[in-house]
């Protein structure tokens, strides 16, 4: 048996075993966080389980297009027999329910990102996927051969979480295994086209003008080689959005020719307190950028949390960016 073997069949142990299951979905929501948690819902629900879900954060507008994102923080939490945590990387990242989390009687930590901090008492982390949600894929494949939970609404929310994560199937990080995934889920009845223009290709109008209005204030350091981005309070308030509607702006930087690491800083409503994402080219590691400020990701994509003042936050920034190339 491999070693993904042993992992599913510890999974479905640990299900069978459990009555209440919590599932955990990370602050900052996105697409493969929410698509992957939510099947796993719904699958876990028809298995005959207890299920809720959970999640620290506002949900944008794209999300609101996920089926079941209503039954989030539907229950007030009490320790659960089984808590599975959803593409939530490190410590911290699942906020208030950091503590929940490990009050349950047994912790099962399911990601794609390099992880960090204890986690679960097993975890199932491929970092090799280009979303949580090919992970999640397997996890309720297995459970369908004891018990039918794969219908058309679960494999519509993996694809979901799929398209966002692999920036529809753009990603360095996209692989033939992404690629299987998303032709089998692809037979289930969903409108696959619906979801590209959902995620990728429909904006709505304010977060277009907000992102109009960071672009054209993009920095460009050591002749074009480092590029940077910055969402402030006085952005958010004078188009209407939030810190929710920055995700993806950036990518759009790492595509000026020559640049090979990306970097944004959002301004949070924390007083002091930033959200930094990069981007980069292959040959830099964006996770070990961000690890130097207690962060993690992928090689191409990362992230962290930094305070200080503004001016301060962004030299400690750029340097780290410099030490890595």
């Amino acid at each position: 048996m491999t070693v993904k073997e042993q992992q599913i069949e510890k999974f479905l142990t640990a299900v069978d075993r459990a009555q209440t299951i919590a599932l955990f979905s990370h602050v900052n929501p996105d697409g493969d966080t929410c698509g992957s948690a939510l099947a796993l819902y719904r699958a876990l629900k028809t298995y005959g389980k207890q299920p809720y879900v959970f999640c620290d954060g506002v949900f944008n507008d794209k999300l609101l297009y996920l089926d079941g994102l209503d039954n989030y923080n539907k229950t007030k939490f009490f320790p659960c027999d089984l808590a599975i945590a959803v593409d939530c990387a490190d410590d911290g990242r699942l906020g208030a329910y950091d503590n929940a989390y490990y009050s349950c009687k047994y912790r099962i930590f399911v990601d794609h990102h390099i992880t960090r901090g204890k986690r679960g008492d097993f975890n199932i982390v491929e970092t090799d996927a280009a979303a949580t949600a090919e992970v999640a894929y397997d996890l309720i494949k297995a459970m369908d051969k004891r018990k039918k939970c794969l219908d058309d609404t679960v494999a519509k929310l993996l694809y979901c979480a799929l398209v966002t994560d692999s920036g529809g199937f753009s990603f360095s990080s996209v692989t033939q295994k992404t690629l299987i995934t998303a032709a089998e889920l692809i037979v289930y009845d969903f409108k696959a086209n619906e979801i590209f223009d959902n995620f990728i290709k429909k904006t709505d109008y304010k977060i277009f003008n907000l992102k109009n209005r960071i672009l054209s204030g993009t920095k460009l350091y050591d002749d074009g080689v480092i590029a940077g981005i910055f969402f402030r309070k006085a952005d958010f308030e004078a188009t209407g959005t939030s810190d929710a509607d920055t995700d993806g702006i950036i990518n759009n930087i790492l595509n000026i020719s020559g640049v090979k690491v990306a970097f944004s800083i959002t301004e949070t409503k924390g007083e002091m307190q930033y959200k930094v994402s990069f981007r980069t080219v292959d040959g830099v590691n964006a996770d070990e950028i961000a690890a130097i400020f207690g962060g993690g990701g992928h090689k191409n994509a990362a992230g962290c949390r930094v305070s200080g003042f503004f001016e301060d936050v962004k030299d400690k920034i750029l340097k780290a960016c410099r030490d890595c190339l």
